[in-house]
């Protein structure tokens, strides 16, 4: 079977945000499985990022919201035989806990972070080119090279205020990917479909196989989707729009 990629354009602001929701989620994951300074580092530099990131929005109003809808959502596909009873008990039973996880939620979690002298130390340095070197931050380099249960004991506790955020996001998510996709030809590198009214999209998918060296270039609104595409070339990665039409699965993803 043929490796494919998955391109995501959200349409609507509340899914672009619980999108960087996950993708921090899964930089942090990602960060913490290398076990080492560098993971570890990059583990730091994530939290810095998420905690910036979240103070800025009420985050947890925008995933309540989608909650309650994807209980709805859910509800609907059951009826209409698109999910097994046992995924569906399965969503229904992660949305209630996700729900209940976040309305006891009483601050934002960014708090934690913010009052934290020592991480604040390290994020008036990270931004600086070289900011968080080893000579300029002895404590840093002291708490890198600690035991490793205990560094990583405070990283837990550090992440913990977020993980259901992250949780919630990732569940929404994976909810919102069990749209269908179906197949369709570009005009050369074009393609443009009007939006059903009706259907309020806020996540467009777009799959193209790995190997192809193309990808889309896409524009979108409640109205219209427009998508070129386009191909890489040269050592500096240049762009340009392919000649030729192509085959490509578009999912337009909506629980209206």
């Amino acid at each position: 079977m043929n490796e494919s990629i998955i391109y995501e354009q959200p349409v609507a602001e509340n899914i672009r945000n619980i999108l960087k929701c996950e993708y921090l989620y899964e930089k942090y994951k990602a960060s913490l499985a290398q076990e080492n300074i560098w993971g570890i580092k990059s583990c730091v530099a994530t939290l810095l990022e998420t905690s910036d990131f979240l103070i800025r929005i009420n985050i947890k109003i925008e995933l309540l919201k989608e909650l309650e809808k994807n209980i709805i959502y859910t509800k609907k596909l059951i009826d209409n035989d698109k999910i097994s009873l046992e995924k569906y008990d399965n969503y229904h039973s992660k949305l209630k806990h996700s729900i209940q996880i976040l309305n006891d939620i009483k601050s934002n979690p960014s708090k934690s972070v913010i009052d934290n002298d020592f991480l604040m130390q390290i994020k008036s340095k990270i931004y600086i080119p070289a900011g968080d070197n080893f000579f300029d931050m002895p404590s840093y380099l002291n708490f890198l090279t600690s035991n490793k249960s205990y560094i990583l004991k405070n990283i837990e506790n550090w992440y913990s205020p977020f993980i259901p955020l992250f949780k919630s996001s990732k569940l929404i998510l994976d909810i919102r990917r069990l749209s269908e996709f179906n197949t369709f030809t570009s005009n050369k590198s074009f393609f443009q479909t009007k939006i059903d009214q009706n259907i309020k999209v806020d996540l467009v998918r777009i799959r193209l196989l790995s190997n192809l060296n193309i990808y889309p270039d896409v524009s979108v609104n409640r109205q219209n989707l427009n998508i070129i595409f386009k191909e890489t070339y040269g050592v500096n990665r240049l762009s340009k729009a392919i000649d030729e039409n192509i085959n490509f699965d578009l999912s337009l993803s909506s629980i209206s």
